[in-house]
């Protein structure tokens, strides 16, 4: 069914059955509300009713009934990675929170205004030699200079100035037809965030990428321990 090789299967039913063992354990469960609350996003995300999105799937030959066992397995087994997500966040200290904070005091600092140099040019590669060598001269790449004030800016555009070094260029950015690089010149009444006021941001952060890593490897651990009977090898 899933084009798998034998030792790829056996994977995965050994993975379904600590899935399974760890959701029975934790006492995690979807009961027919969530499952209907699911299938109603699903309509709707596809334009059309609840009604007409369960017809759809009886058109593919699909058990309704069937279908909605596979839904709260599915919830189910998403609880369960979230839980372990947020599990391993819990485990990063206030050492590793506050060495990230410490090295990026930019991406916590707001100023009210700034002063830029903005380069924009519709050849990128044009942009990256004005990053890497600002007193190059590179052809088709018009300058202008200005001023954005926090209150009137684009929030994008606020924070992407906001996280850029003062004396710094940020990163490139898409604008239409060109590509455009900010030269922050001057930041002005920068007030910068509180540590503890950064601290779920910080975290959240540190979280992005990680999340199937530390899956994995609660599976893998979790496989290594635990007592796995092979009746017939593949």
């Amino acid at each position: 069914r899933f084009n798998l090789s034998k030792k790829e299967a056996l994977d995965v039913l050994i993975r379904q059955k600590l899935e399974d063992s760890e959701i029975k354990k934790l006492g995690i469960s979807a009961d027919s509300f969530e499952v209907d609350q699911y299938i109603e996003n699903l309509a709707i995300s596809n334009g059309v009713s609840h009604y007409e999105f369960l017809n759809l799937i009886r058109s593919k030959n699909i058990d309704i009934a069937e279908y909605k066992e596979d839904l709260r397995s599915k919830l189910q087994r998403d609880k369960l990675y979230k839980k372990i997500i947020s599990t391993k966040m819990q485990q990063v200290g206030d050492n590793e929170l506050r060495a990230y904070y410490n090295d990026n005091l930019n991406e916590f600092s707001q100023a009210s205004a700034f002063d830029v140099t903005i380069y924009s040019s519709a050849d990128q590669q044009a942009l990256q030699a004005i990053a890497q060598n600002p007193m190059s001269a590179v052809g088709g790449v018009e300058l202008k200079e200005a001023t954005f004030e926090t209150a009137k800016t684009d929030p994008k555009l606020t924070l992407l100035l906001n996280k850029t070094a003062q004396g710094s260029f940020s990163t490139m950015v898409k604008s239409d037809q060109n590509f455009v690089l900010f030269f922050v010149k001057k930041k002005h009444n920068v007030q910068t965030i509180a540590f503890e006021d950064a601290k779920n941001y910080i975290s959240s952060k540190l979280a992005e990428g990680k999340e199937q890593k530390a899956i994995e490897e609660y599976f893998e651990k979790l496989k290594a321990s635990a007592n796995i009977q092979v009746v017939r090898a593949p």
